[in-house]
């Protein structure tokens, strides 16, 4: 397959690595990592990258995503990529030449439906016609987990005719991760994708309501449900009908009411901290822009 198309100009400032700088004379290699490469570089072949533990970032072309467990992508050559570290993380790397798989095969695989979520250029990436990455969960992770173990095990041990069982295998974990990219096209309907991390928002929410009098921020709620910033802003306002902010000045207008109501002897200034504001000012134009009321009218007229 060619891919001297992606070797642009600009990319070639950064170092490559080379099938060969593996030393293992092999048309492929594959590692366990629990430190990451932080440097801008690039690739000479095909890379899959799963996320099998924790989470970290993935800077591609200065473009920055967040990927967690579950998570799975594939690189394609030349372009250039780095991470951010996190504690806790752990990612299979697998890298292969194109030319190791039967080639009419991977001309078909690559250059159709996998490549519909495999990190390419980023205008790609901003014109949506791609997807970033896809997160494996249930059977389908154990399964891929399951054959990244082989793969890495029949690498290590290196017994009679491994080579074979390692394209053999590789098959299999493409295939895998097509069918399963396949089900989640079919599956796509928000409900599918809400019902999918409904404990993710669940704990989100939870999270909220426990802080909301207290200075809380999206980014918070956000690393509570182990997804990516942008993914649960669209499923947070799917199962609410708000955005984060909107939620928790629903919460705290809400709790002000009912403070109104039953505790006289508090002044609208401390109802106004006891709720997570702090700012009167802000608070009562909060207030009055969601009930029609200002705060004091709503004591008065106890509604």
């Amino acid at each position: 397959m060619d891919y001297t198309y992606l070797d642009k100009e600009e990319y070639k400032k950064y170092p490559i690595v080379d099938i060969k700088d593996n030393n293992n004379n092999l048309p492929f290699f594959i590692v366990k990592r629990t430190q990451l490469n932080q440097v801008k570089h690039r690739h000479a072949f095909v890379q899959i990258i799963y996320v099998s533990k924790g989470k970290c970032k993935h800077v591609l072309n200065d473009n920055e995503f967040e990927i967690f467990k579950g998570d799975i992508f594939i690189m394609p050559p030349y372009v250039p990529h780095y991470f951010i570290q996190e504690d806790d993380v752990e990612i299979y790397e697998y890298e292969f030449v194109p030319e190791f798989l039967n080639e009419k095969f991977s001309q078909t695989f690559y250059e159709t439906s996998f490549t519909d979520f495999a990190y390419l250029e980023p205008f790609l990436v901003i014109e949506n016609k791609i997807k970033p990455r896809l997160n494996l969960y249930g059977a389908a992770q154990r399964e891929v987990e399951d054959t990244l173990r082989e793969i890495l095990l029949e690498y290590e041990d290196q017994n009679e005719d491994f080579e074979l069982m390692i394209k053999a295998l590789t098959l299999k974990l493409l295939i895998l991760v097509l069918r399963e990219y396949n089900t989640t096209l079919e599956k796509s309907d928000e409900n599918y994708l809400f019902a999918k991390h409904k404990d993710s928002l669940i704990k989100a929410i939870d999270f909220i309501k426990e802080n909301y009098n207290q200075n809380i921020y999206l980014d918070e709620a956000v690393k509570v449900s182990l997804l990516s910033k942008s993914y649960f802003g669209f499923l947070f306002k799917h199962m609410t009908h708000m955005t984060f902010t909107e939620y928790v000045n629903n919460m705290r207008i809400n709790k002000a009411i009912e403070l109104l109501k039953t505790r006289p002897d508090l002044k609208v200034i401390e109802i106004c901290f006891e709720v997570g504001y702090n700012n009167v000012n802000h608070f009562n134009r909060i207030f009055r822009n969601q009930i029609g009321l200002t705060p004091m009218q709503v004591r008065k007229n106890k509604i």
